[in-house]
């Protein structure tokens, strides 16, 4: 089986590098094609061992033009890549990889498949309306349809269709998670909270992360005269008000980058709370169950419904400090059994066994 990969944001996330690599590990044979806009981003997150074409396709001009996207990119796709050999067209997004799908699958006959992700649902669909009937008609066209989590596939086939269409579409989608590289999976299990208590936030620094809920959920958490201190990592726009709203014993740690850094960040924290306004996945979570620290993510977002309720941590509502606060405190009770747990049920998620998931998903295509 050979796959063709269309990936847009090839530069801008190491997930889709680790992807290709672990489908290439695997035994998959693949190709990717980049169409690209920015030419400083020629060259990034290259997967090792895979065929790849990173071609200037795409203009700034173009901004929501997809049809102008797949105009440009499908001639050069059938000129760099032999499609008589290609069995699976990968999209790795609705929209733009999508539009380039649909088109070269017309024109060659070969499936597609798409991957739905935060732009597509929280950005493009969401505050460009008039892109709708595009997007429904890019997924009706689609041989298969991934979610990274079941919160993101409820709330597309909810909201985007109804009746026979959402039938049609739910019978051919699969929610398939991101993985993590097996060197995460070194955790050991984290001993019980004493009087002080850490709750970890890492991520941008942006309204959409709601770190300064955050802060104040930790400063109203009580269980059994503890103290409940926050420790955050990131960087943004936000950082001169997060620094503003630190209380004592509060520690910002600003950006932190690479596996080992994070590491040491999480054998810092007793638990994470990251509750998002919107997320399609969200790898914060599994990052931090690796190193056996129970999370706490948002009701209704990418990375709830991956666990029963209190099995990993628990959902909380975003926006609401109250329950956040009672779910920090929740978390102290059962912890080092939480803690093991976090660690046993974050390696089904290594990439070896996502991309054996996905090599079953494509050849069922």
């Amino acid at each position: 089986m050979k796959l063709l990969h269309i990936c847009c944001n090839l530069a801008g996330s190491t997930v889709f590098p680790q992807l290709f690599e672990a489908l290439d590990a695997a035994g998959l044979e693949q190709e990717v094609f980049v169409p690209e806009k920015r030419a400083g981003d020629v060259g990034k997150n290259m997967p090792k061992g895979v065929r790849t074409h990173v071609e200037l396709t795409v203009k700034r001009s173009d901004a929501l033009l997809f049809f102008m996207k797949a105009r440009r990119s499908v001639p050069v796709i059938r000129e760099k890549v032999d499609m008589k050999t290609v069995d699976v067209i990968h999209a790795h997004t609705l929209f733009t990889d999508g539009s380039i799908a649909e088109k070269l699958s017309r024109e060659t006959g070969v499936p597609y498949c798409i991957t739905l992700r935060f732009s597509d649902i929280e950005a493009i669909w969401k505050y460009e309306p008039h892109l709708r009937p595009m997007a429904r008609r890019i997924l009706r066209g689609a041989a298969g349809v991934v979610f990274l989590s079941r919160a993101s596939r409820d709330k597309v086939l909810g909201e985007w269709f109804g009746g026979e269409a959402r039938a049609e579409i739910a019978k051919k989608t699969v929610i398939i998670p991101n993985g993590i590289r097996p060197e995460w999976l070194t955790g050991e299990p984290k001993a019980a909270p004493g009087e002080t208590v850490r709750v970890g936030f890492a991520g941008v620094l942006t309204k959409r992360k709601r770190l300064l809920d955050v802060v104040q959920a930790v400063h109203a958490a009580k269980c059994g005269g503890r103290k409940f201190v926050l420790r955050a990592a990131g960087d943004g726009p936000l950082k001169d008000e997060l620094c503003a709203a630190l209380g004592e014993g509060d520690t910002y740690l600003g950006k932190i980058s690479g596996m080992d850094a994070m590491k040491d960040f999480y054998a810092g924290v007793d638990m994470l709370l990251v509750p998002s306004s919107a997320e399609t996945f969200g790898m914060v979570y599994l990052e931090a169950m690796s190193q056996g620290v129970p999370v706490l993510y948002t009701r209704g977002q990418g990375f709830d419904g991956q666990f029963d309720e209190g099995e990993v941590g628990y959902s909380v509502a975003c926006g609401d400090i109250g329950e956040q606060a009672a779910r920090i405190a929740d978390l102290c009770e059962d912890y080092e059994t939480r803690s093991a747990r976090c660690i046993e049920r974050s390696k089904a998620y290594a990439w070896p066994n996502v991309a054996a998931r996905w090599a079953q998903f494509y050849a069922n295509i």
